[in-house]
């Protein structure tokens, strides 16, 4: 839906949007992440009342052409299908089904290919009446802004149909949804590992020390790289990541090895989650995650299509517009103790999915 809406309205062809934002070195692109749908436009000042004009038609008029939904539906397969020979990729979307189980994060942004050769453009109408309505929606703008395109702003946003305001999904089912170990083989040279365990939601008090905890787990610098990579050679690259919801997430480790090897990676992986429960995180190196990830979000936050972009998010989540100024305190409220307890909460046996893809 976020791609078609960038696409045809009923003012405009695809190729007229295009052109339109194009001709003045603009970009108009979609956004679809776990918890939110988008849309941006980038231009320069004197060109901001034409951004303002293709989100307006797109978010009020958009036509979900037939011809349109069908090309872009064929690139989505294809792309799932080239996802599909990538071993890594399909590693982390099966352990990704089998720790949500019938939650919807069980799949990722692009869907599957049954949900995909399902839709229709009739599907993506709905949905835009559902979810793009007045109380849903938040508008971000960043950079020079133009005198006179603030009252053109809150016009737009009066023009939003009311509707009946989605409620954030309230799931109440334990997870993971299937705890064990899963051996999956594949026609591939290359085994995978990957070891599930439930994370901090979005909003959840302790989703820093999950953002310092994936550092500590993951880089060229850390320890379990170092280990099982450096030392041992047991890995091609091994790291920690995360899938965060508002209301379900998951922290995962995962690494890519020699078929015959897998067992010996997952106790490595083990017992740097057994130094971490136990204290065992030196103050220098936490220092170094939190100076890494500080100058990351810096660094992510240098452009105005940036910074637009994680203000609304934040005022969408219910956060201040101005909440990644916190970020900085957050991360260095995090101290040793707290990752201990964050390790010994979330990373227990009993609240594991594992899954070897082996040849």
């Amino acid at each position: 839906m976020a791609t078609l809406l960038t696409k045809d309205t009923r003012r405009r062809t695809a190729d007229e949007v295009a052109q339109r934002i194009e001709e003045v070195g603009g970009s108009f692109y979609p956004i679809s992440g776990n918890n939110n749908i988008g849309l941006a436009a980038e231009v320069l000042p004197p060109d901001a009342g034409r951004a303002l004009e293709a989100i307006a038609e797109a978010v009020l008029e958009p036509a979900f052409a037939a011809g349109t939904f069908a090309i872009e539906r064929d690139a989505q397969l294809a792309a799932l299908r080239q996802e599909a020979d990538d071993v890594v990729t399909f590693a982390r979307k099966q352990v990704r089904a089998n720790f949500f189980g019938a939650h919807p994060l069980a799949l990722d942004a692009q869907g599957d290919e049954a949900g995909m050769r399902a839709l229709r453009p009739a599907d993506l109408a709905a949905l835009h009446r559902r979810l793009c309505v007045a109380g849903n929606a938040v508008l971000a703008v960043a950079g020079d802004v133009p005198r006179g395109l603030i009252p053109r702003l809150k016009s737009f946003l009066g023009r939003l149909p009311r509707g009946q305001v989605p409620p954030w999904s309230q799931w109440t089912q334990p997870l993971p949804a299937r705890p064990g170990a899963f051996v999956q083989k594949q026609p591939r040279e290359q085994a995978v590992v990957l070891q599930a365990f439930p994370g901090p939601r979005v909003l959840a008090e302790d989703y820093y020390v999950g953002e310092v905890a994936d550092e500590i787990f993951s880089g060229m610098a850390s320890r379990l790289f170092e280990r099982v990579r450096e030392e041992r050679g047991l890995a091609y690259f091994v790291r920690s990541a995360r899938v965060s919801g508002i209301d379900a997430a998951m922290f995962c480790f995962l690494a890519g090895t020699q078929p015959g090897r897998e067992g010996e990676v997952l106790a490595e992986i083990e017992a740097e989650i057994a130094r971490v429960q136990a204290d065992g995180v030196e103050a220098a190196e936490l220092l170094r995650c939190q100076t890494r990830l500080k100058a990351a979000r810096r660094q992510a936050l240098q452009t105005n299509g940036a910074r637009a972009s994680q203000a609304g998010i934040d005022a969408l989540h219910g956060r201040p517009a101005n909440d990644a100024r916190n970020y900085d305190a957050r991360i260095d409220a995090v101290d040793r103790s707290r990752l201990a307890e964050f390790a010994r909460r979330y990373f227990q046996p009993a609240l594991r999915t594992q899954l070897v893809v082996r040849p």
